[in-house]
């Protein structure tokens, strides 16, 4: 074979050994201290990635022009990233839904959603709501306290397929089966809570709203993280997001692996 083509080959060879490929760590977190989880746990976790880009779970308005964080606050995502933008060489980038609170009171989701919840819950414990809607709440509470004892259990327990297939199961009960029970009593449909702009808007409409709101808003973070991969090219992403969340964003990221050239990995891979 001729030596110039040997030298060719050999150099496309090493090359395409070398090329990095864009990473996505979708990193489900806990966002206060708790029992085999806080701060410096997380921390140690980006310590051990190296990631060369920080996904952060807010929008722009908590930064800088320049990406600094406007202020500090007391929750482990904070304190973790603070301290690792302070240590190491890393960019950080808000991609949750801009002005997300404002959003929920001016479309009046917060605090009526809340409130409707409490609502049923009352209920519940005065034993007004008929046998299969006791038995779906019952189910729903089940669910619920299992998925918050993950976040007991470290973050390898709620950064797993089980916890992400309970999340999905959990919202599935909050929004749809939790609002079916309340679309069939009249209370939540005369039960009104009054906007800061005067207008009313009934409990079931302000659970409904939140229910859309759910589905916008990590449609909307699933959005701006694949803008990222595409901004990033060949980096390494981690996403740090509530752990409530990562079976939406999987669910939505995942497919788009291949046509988008990324890879998803889990945290403990590294």
């Amino acid at each position: 074979m001729n030596k110039n083509i040997i030298i060719i080959l050999s150099c496309f060879i090493i090359l395409s050994c070398s090329k990095k490929n864009t990473e996505l760590i979708l990193l489900g977190t806990v966002h206060q201290p708790v029992e085999n989880f806080n701060s410096d746990s997380l921390y140690n976790i980006l310590v051990k990635i190296k990631p060369d880009l920080i996904l952060y779970e807010c929008d722009s308005s908590f930064f800088t022009t320049d990406f600094k964080f406007k202020k500090t606050w007391d929750s482990n995502e904070n304190i973790a990233t603070i301290k690792y933008m302070n240590t190491f060489d890393v960019k950080v980038r808000p991609y949750d839904f801009t002005g997300r609170n404002e959003y929920r009171i001016k479309i009046g989701s917060r605090p009526t959603d809340s409130k409707a919840f409490k609502m049923l819950d009352s209920l519940y414990k005065n034993g007004v709501l008929n046998s299969q809607e006791e038995q779906v709440y019952k189910e729903f509470l089940v669910v619920n306290d299992t998925l918050n004892s993950f976040a007991y259990l470290g973050p390898k327990a709620f950064n797993s397929l089980k916890t992400d297939s309970v999340s999905n199961i959990r919202q599935d009960f909050q929004y749809k089966k939790l609002g079916k029970i309340m679309d069939n009593i009249p209370a939540f449909k005369t039960t009104y809570h009054k906007k800061a702009d005067g207008d009313s808007i009934s409990y079931l409409e302000g659970y409904k709203r939140a229910s859309d709101f759910w589905q916008l808003r990590n449609k909307t973070m699933s959005k701006n993280i694949l803008h990222f991969t595409e901004e990033y090219k060949n980096q390494r992403i981690i996403v740090l997001n509530g752990y409530f969340h990562r079976y939406y964003l999987n669910t939505l990221l995942r497919p788009k692996q291949k046509i988008n050239d990324f890879t998803i990995k889990e945290f403990h891979e590294y």
